[in-house]
Parts: C-alpha cells; structure tokens; sequence
C-alpha cells in the first residue's frame, strides 16, 4: 500500500522525478577511516581506536552501515556515517519502497536494551571506538529516521526502533547521550513526533522534522530534526564509545541514525542560547558575560566573532555582550585542535510600568486601610498581559534588586497616610520593571440604601433581592467606571472578600443588613449600608373546593379564606365585592379571593398581595327509578340515578359502590338505597321481581297454603291475570289483581295432588306458561 500511495503521489508530481536522493557507499571507507575520516577528522580528538562493529549479514554482501553524501540533494549533512537495522542499499530515497530487511542470525545488543529498560532487540547495527579528547566537551549532530513512523496510524504512538550513543571513561558506566534536548528522554518516534489525532497527543513536536513524502532523498517515512549529542569529559581521559541501533521485537520496519561527517570535535561551551526563541533574552540594560573558558588545560588563544565578523581586540576567555547578535568563539588549543561553539543573544524590549495610585475605604478615618495591594496590577502594567507584579517592596532599591519583599501584599495595612510601595513587575521573558504605588485612603460612605421584596412562596421571612436598581442609582451617581460589589459584612466589603452572589436572598429573617463597596480604576470610591427588610407574602390553609346540597336552598355554606398567621394588616377583597374574610354563599360556582398585607416599610406602605380560587360544587339527593331483564325468576336489576350529585348504590343491605347493575336478583321485593357521596342525601325505593313457586301444600298449616305470585307491583299493572289449567287443560282458577293466590280448590271442592299448567298474562300482551305441583 506504502508503494502504491507513493507511486500515486509520483505520477502526480513529476518535479519529484527530478529531486536527488542520497548517495551511499559500503566498501570504499574501512570502520577506522568511517570514524577517524568522516565523523570525526579533527586534530582534536586522538587516539581513535576501533574495537568492534557488528552489522546484518547479507546474502549479496550489503551492509548495515556505510558512508553517505548529499549527493547534491536537500539533505542537511553534506556527508556522513550511517548505521541501519537494513540493508545500505535501501537508505537512499526516494521514499517509495518499505525498507523492511532481515539477515541471519542478525541479533540484539544488551546495552542498549539496559540503557533505554527495554528488551527483545534484533538487528543491531554496532560500531563501537576509543578516543581521547583534548577538551573538556563533546558533541556530534545526528538525525534519525524510521519506517516506524506512520502517519495517521496508531501505531506511530506504540511501536519504534531504538538507538543510543552510549558513551562511559575506560572501565566506567555507559550514559546514553542520543536524548531530547534538555531531558534524558532518548530519541525515539514514541517520543518525538507531531501526534496522532485520536491516538496520541504530540510529544516534543518541535524536534520532529515532518512525515516524509516521496521527494526526500531518504527511503524513511519520517524523520527528526538535526539533533546535537554531547557530552563533558576530562580532558585527556580515554572514553569508549558505542554507536549502537537495532529494531525491536522483530526486524519489520527498519530505522537508521546519520552522523554528519566532522562534526565528532571537542566544543566550547558558552551556555544556552538568550534568545526569543528560547524564551530567554537578555533585558534592555542587562551586562552578559560569555565565557569560553574550558577545564583542566590552558588554550593558546581565542577569536570572538558577533554576526559572522571578527571582534577586533577580543582575544581572552571571556567577552562582556551589551548588544544583540550571534556570537561565536573558536579556541585554539593548538596542533590544529579548534573548539567552537555559538550562541545567539537577543535584548528584550524596555519593560514600560507607570506609577499609580491605590484607595481603600478608612474604616477607622485615621489615614490608616487595609490594601490588596495587586489591585495596582491593571494599572501598573495597564493592561499588558505579558507583565506581572511579582512582589511589593518598601524602597525602589529593594524592588529593583528582590530584597525584603513585603510580606502580606493581599492583606497590607499602611503605616502612614498615603505611604508609597513599589511594584517589582515581571515579563514573561524574565525583565524586571519597577513602579511607585501611592497608598491613599477615603472615608467616603455614602447614604443607606432601602430595599424591600415580598416573601418568597412558603418561606416567611425570607425573599430574593435584585440589586440592581442600587448598581443603576450608584452607577447614576459615578459613572460606568465604577464597579460595584456586595458583601454580607463591612468588614468584608473593605476586605473585598465573599462578595454575595445576585440574586441576593437574605440569610436573616425579615430584617438585615448588607453592604455595597463602590470601586474605581484605583481603588475604594466609597461604600453604604444596604437596608432589606422582607414582608410576608399571605399564605393560605385549607381546603379550596366545597360542597352545596341544592336539597338544603336557601341554606348557605361558609367560604373562609384560609390566610396563616395575623390578619391584622390584610386586606381581603372577594370577586363577590365583599371585603370580609369569609363570605356565605348558596349557589355552586367559583369564587376568588385576593388578599393583600400592607405595612409602613422605609416611611412607605408597602403591599404583598397573593389569591386563592375556592370552587362550590353543587350537590342532591337522587331521583332514582329502576329496570329488570334477564329471565323471570333470576333477573338483572339496573337502578337508574339522575341529579346533581355522585351517587353510590346498595340493594337489599349490600355496602355501597360505584355498581348499580345487580344480577342474579330473585323474586320478591327488594329495597334500592342510592346515596350521594358528597352528603346532601339519599332516596330509598322498593324493587319488585316476578317469581312463580314450584309448589304448594293446601293443608292449612299457615305455610305454603297458597300459590301465589312473588314481586308483584300492583301499582305498575305487571300483570292482567294468571290462568291455571290441570294436566288435560280444563282451566280451574283465574288468579287476578289483590288476591292471595290459589287455594288448590275447584268450584270449592279440593283437587288432587298433582302436576298443574299455569299461563300467565302481562298487560302489555305477553304471556309467560309454566307448571307447578300440588301435594297435599
């Protein structure tokens, strides 16, 4: 996929079938003249001894490590050593093939796995050599780059090659010197690239020179900066050193480290750059010293260069810089031995502070507050973000120089009226200002304010202040270059300390006292005393609906406001028009009544008013009718209510519900009671439910003398007449209206026990037949 992408980006581009790639060789420069020659080639270091290169061992006799040239490309060493975890061959560019090789038996190397804590190295390249140096500091630049490096891919964020330049006296410890400028981070592509989005942040991105494309001279997807390794020695000691890379856990992806050729030297050390760069210039009137002075030997001489040009006359170990530019030093320490190092010096701008004033409220009017005196700061610095009051101290002297600050700065009394304090201001680049704070008092306190709110719901006593027609008044009376802040103290209104939030509610009942603290560009403008006083908004208890029974008119019920608490300062006004706390009323409907509170507050009547909706609900006893269905003799019984009210039903006794359908009901006559569940009343009626008995026993022994019909309701004309018949159809007896029933006779002369037929009549033309027994 890398190759198709690449070739992709090549076909598109065709200035990158122009671009020059590295040049690489293996076999011309033996490992002594790679490092003698090429690294190093300097009178400098002596005594470059070989001891040992260990490389891959491949099959068509590459190398793992070689020299390189620029080869007129855009590479940023002109020649140098290269040590790889692959094949020479595949280092130079372009960069459209996976470097990716192995060899066998191509193994690890312990030193490096115990100085980066790591383990299961393979493919390592190892050059390793003697040398005594003859100053007391050394460097060399490199530069790294790695296939691990995937841009877009995770895998950038776990996985990476490892290298080191380890570096230890004769008979000493190893310290690995390929790190992070500044750290003792090793150089890694898990620790310098310029992140993953969605994987992993960037880490020390601005040593990361970018992903690479095809154009590169190099056949590595990306790579670092130029980095400089170095390291002190002692002058004329024998140091050992082992250049060392391999890949990690397999021999997928490989890396590879450059050295540029000459650049393996001794160096003077002047110090870090003083630059914007490194957020480190010197200030506008600071004297630097450079000093090129080296340990344990005396050089023969010194040039000092500012810009690149030769400073006539400077000639000694250390050079006084007033001016900004970059500055150099060779040292000669003769034998054709020249140390150089360069620095680059930049002068910050003049920091610009103005002297100001502070005031604060004189609670005591003695001259005497107490100050936080980084109130100065806006001032001071007049708004410039990149400047910071530092410290305070008693003489500009003091300030200038960082002595005896003042102790206490937020929390300061001063010790005279108008007393003068001096602001030690620093840049973000480390400049130093200084600035006269004059310390004044005032014992302005302006008039009391007064405030009053109504109660908040179901909290007496306690409501919510909106200020802000204080902060309109007082920003009328000062102007919009004021600010105004609330305390719940005086004290802490001076001290500027727990300003209430606003909305303000007051956290004592009814009655309390705040303060409002006025401040201007340069302190206290004045303060006052804030008056709240809470009134009672009414409350109301009890019920809101109420029952009339139309039964009861003209009767009327009593409708009571309900209001908690005194009623001596209300007033109440119905939507009736009375005026009174209760009123009578006989009808049903809504009702409303507002009642409003009215006490002197400040001098003035002041209202909280709050109103409750009272609803009538009209009310009766029941008409109440019935109707049967179903089959004689085991009917359904449906009462029927109609009227103002809601109603519950029982028959015969049962409890009262909801239901008023009744089934399985036998003959008889039963009793309904329908009552109204808001308790106007009930109305009671008789149910009659036809029955016709199964039998009788005329025997005149007071039970069962008769046949006769069960639930019969005469007044509602159910039936016309009852006909009875024996077995061969002669009719014996018509049962009618009002009378007792059958006494088993015909013509006055008893029948015999016996199955009889009876037809009964209804009188709106039904009929119904059936049969019964006759024992005797």
């Amino acid at each position: 996929m890398k190759f198709l992408i690449h070739l992709l980006i090549a076909l598109g581009c065709a200035s990158s079938a122009l671009s020059q790639n590295l040049q690489i060789d293996a076999t011309t420069y033996t490992p002594q003249q790679l490092i003698e020659d090429i690294l190093i080639d300097s009178g400098c270091i002596e005594n470059v001894q070989i001891s040992q290169t260990i490389g891959g061992n491949f099959q068509d006799g590459d190398k793992s490590f070689g020299y390189f040239s620029a080869n007129d490309s855009n590479f940023p060493f002109e020649k140098g050593l290269v040590l790889s975890t692959g094949k020479l061959a595949n280092v130079p560019g372009p960069n459209n093939s996976l470097s990716d090789d192995d060899a066998p038996g191509w193994g690890g190397d312990q030193d490096l796995e115990n100085a980066l804590n790591i383990s299961n190295t393979t493919n390592a390249t190892i050059i390793e050599f003697d040398f005594i140096p003859k100053a007391d500091n050394i460097q060399f630049r490199y530069l790294f780059a790695s296939e691990e490096y995937q841009e877009g891919s995770p895998n950038t964020c776990i996985y990476s090659d490892a290298f080191a330049f380890l570096i230890k006296p004769i008979g000493g410890n190893y310290t690995n010197i390929a790190v992070v400028p500044g750290t003792n981070t090793p150089v890694l592509v898990t620790t310098v690239h310029s992140g993953i989005p969605g994987s992993c942040p960037p880490i020390n991105a601005n040593y990361f020179e970018g992903w690479n494309g095809t154009n590169v001279p190099i056949n590595f997807n990306g790579q670092t900066k130029v980095l400089v390794a170095e390291a002190p020695v002692v002058i004329d000691q024998p140091y050992h050193i082992k250049l060392v890379i391999a890949d990690e856990v397999n021999y997928r992806y490989d890396s590879a480290v450059f050295l540029e050729g000459g650049s393996f030297n001794i160096a003077a050390n002047l110090g870090p750059d003083r630059s914007f760069a490194t957020q480190s210039p010197l200030c506008d009137d600071e004297v630097y010293i450079l000093d090129a002075t080296p340990e344990g030997t005396t050089p023969e001489g010194y040039k000092w260069f500012r810009n690149g040009n030769l400073i006539p006359g400077e000639n000694t170990a250390q050079l006084t810089v007033t001016t900004a530019g970059v500055y150099s030093v060779e040292v000669d320490f003769g034998n054709d031995c020249i140390a150089h190092d360069e620095v680059t010096i930049d002068y910050a701008d003049p920091i610009t502070v103005f002297d100001t004033e502070l005031v604060q409220c004189d609670p005591g009017v003695d001259g005497r507050a107490t100050f936080n005196l980084f109130d100065a700061q806006p001032n001071v610095t007049n708004g410039n973000t990149s400047l910071e009051i530092a410290s305070f101290h008693k003489s500009f002297e003091n300030a200038q120089n960082n002595l005896q600050p003042i102790v206490n700065p937020s929390n300061y009394t001063n010790t005279i009226a108008e007393e003068v304090v001096y602001a030690r201001v620093v840049s973000i680049l480390g400049c130093v200002g200084v600035a006269a704070v004059t310390l004044k008092t005032t014992a302005n306190t302006l008039s009391d304010f007064n405030l009053a709110v109504c109660s908040n719901p179901e909290t007496p006593g306690f409501g919510t202040f909106n200020l802000s027609e204080i902060t309109a008044e007082i920003i009328a009376i000062y102007g919009n270059a004021v600010t105004v802040n609330y305390y719940a103290t005086y004290n802490q209104a001076i001290a500027q300390v727990n300003e209430l939030s606003l909305p303000y509610t007051n956290t004592v009942s009814g009655i309390q006292t705040i303060y409002v603290r006025i401040s201007g560009e340069i302190g206290c403008v004045g303060t006052a005393a804030i008056n709240l006083r809470v009134l009672d908004t009414p409350e109301f208890q009890g019920p809101t609906e109420y029952i009339y029974c139309l039964n009861t008119f003209p009767r009327k019920i009593r409708i009571s406001a309900g209001v908690v608490g005194t009623q001596s300062d209300l007033l109440f006004e119905w939507s009736t028009g009375e005026t009174t706390s209760s009123i009578e009323v006989n009808e049903a409907g809504t009702f409303t009544i507002n009642v409003t509170r009215r006490r002197p507050i400040f001098g003035e009547n002041f209202t909280c008013s709050a109103s409750k909706t009272f609803t009538v609900i009209a009310s009766e006893p029941p008409q109440v009718t019935y109707q049967l269905s179903g089959n004689l003799g085991s009917e359904t019984v449906t009462i029927l209510a109609s009227g103002e009210g809601d109603y519950l039903y029982s028959l015969d006794g049962s409890s009262f519900s909801e239901n008023f359908i009744f089934e399985n009901v036998g003959p008889g006559i039963h009793t309904a009671v329908v009552i109204d569940a808001n308790g106007c009343g009930s109305t009671t009626i008789e149910v009659f439910v036809l029955g016709f008995p199964n039998y009788f026993t005329p025997n005149n022994d007071g039970h069962h003398d008769f046949w006769e019909i069960k639930g019969v309701n005469y007044e509602k004309y159910q039936l016309a007449r009852v006909e009875i018949f024996d077995r061969f159809g002669k009719m014996l007896y018509t049962l009618r209206r009002f009378e007792n029933g059958w006494d088993g006779t015909y013509r006055g002369r008893p029948v015999p026990s016996s199955d009889y037929w009876f037809k009964a009549v209804f009188n709106d033309g039904r009929f119904h037949r059936g049969h019964f027994t006759l024992k005797r």
